[in-house]
């Protein structure tokens, strides 16, 4: 005697689709993070101390503020970079940059951060409330 079943799962294909479109809105969100932790650091009046290298005069930034752009090394660092499917992280290769971001109150990170945050989870929720 032969005994068979057909099995389908109802809604994989459009569960699998959201977890595609998921992945976008990772990683629009992690590029975003990446722009505006970019922008504070090169845009943005500077209060710091006024102090010459060289031939050049930089203003530098005041606590609280975002760091002031000297060599570009910090920004051209800042870069967000897809781990794995729905896991993105924007890093910051320069060394300093956490020491700026965590002790020295100099923030960039965490506030463009919060800035992406709401964006993103109104996407999410439209994303999975959807039918």
């Amino acid at each position: 005697m032969n005994f068979g079943a057909d099995v389908r799962l109802m809604g994989l294909d459009e569960f699998e689709r959201r977890l595609d479109k998921a992945g976008d809105i990772i990683k629009a969100a992690a590029f975003e993070v990446e722009a505006e932790a970019k922008t504070a650091i090169q845009t943005g009046a500077k209060s710091g101390r006024l102090y010459k290298r060289g031939k050049r005069t930089h203003r530098a930034s005041a606590e609280g503020e975002a760091p002031a752009s000297d060599t570009g090394a910090l920004v051209n660092s800042i870069r967000a970079h897809r781990v794995r499917r729905l896991l993105w992280e924007v890093r910051v290769g320069q060394l300093y940059g956490a020491l700026l971001e965590l002790k020295l109150n100099r923030p960039f990170l965490l506030p463009a951060l919060e800035k992406v945050r709401e964006r993103f989870v109104r996407a999410m929720q439209r994303l999975f409330e959807s039918r």
